[in-house]
């Protein structure tokens, strides 16, 4: 089974995508930051992630690109709800907790990456 396999559309890095923009969220609410600038630096780090992996030449198809910046801002949006909108207060216990479990799943991920020894390439 190949776990981290690109998909065409979602695939497991989906998943981190996801949990990164959670992160973004919580961070620049930490932070202070109201809504609108978490969200313009939120969506500036999610792109300025997909062109670094362009240049390190992880090569993925454009609708796989494009649903790793939807997801991660359906990722950033879902912790903005929480923070910017519920006023839930700020957990560093989940905070770290999601941090070590995306932390994990990409190191997963990019283990698998480097033990396949190939580069991704456009479906």
């Amino acid at each position: 089974m190949h776990t981290w396999k690109d998909g065409k559309y979602l695939d497991t890095w989906s998943i981190v995508h996801t949990l990164s923009g959670f992160l973004l969220a919580s961070i620049f609410y930490w932070l202070g930051f109201d809504f609108l600038w978490a969200l313009a630096l939120s969506l500036l780090s999610i792109l300025a992630w997909e062109i670094c992996e362009m240049f390190v030449g992880i090569i993925e198809p454009s609708p796989n690109v494009a649903i790793d910046i939807i997801v991660g801002l359906v990722g950033f949006f879902i912790g903005a709800l929480l923070y910017f909108y519920l006023n839930i207060t700020f957990n560093l216990v989940v905070f770290w907790t999601i941090l070590v479990v995306t932390g994990l799943l990409a190191l997963w991920g990019f283990i698998n990456f480097l033990k396949k020894g190939y580069h991704r390439k456009p479906h």
